[in-house]
């Protein structure tokens, strides 16, 4: 089981840039498909959050 601090580690390695999923996945020591879900899912995550505030801000 991954516990969450390496999980962040994935997501602020991905956000910052830089290194490869590749690279993190060895870094860290977890698989290269772990790595990738986690960044997907952060990414799609958040396309939602800023996708939502421009809703809000077109209404106001």
């Amino acid at each position: 089981m991954i516990i969450l601090v390496k999980k962040q580690q994935i997501i602020i390695s991905a956000f910052r840039g830089g290194i490869s999923l590749r690279a993190m996945a060895r870094e860290i020591g977890i698989d290269r498909k772990t790595v990738t879900k986690y960044v997907r899912d952060y990414e799609e995550k958040r396309k939602q959050l800023l996708e939502g505030k421009m809703m809000l801000m077109l209404k106001n």
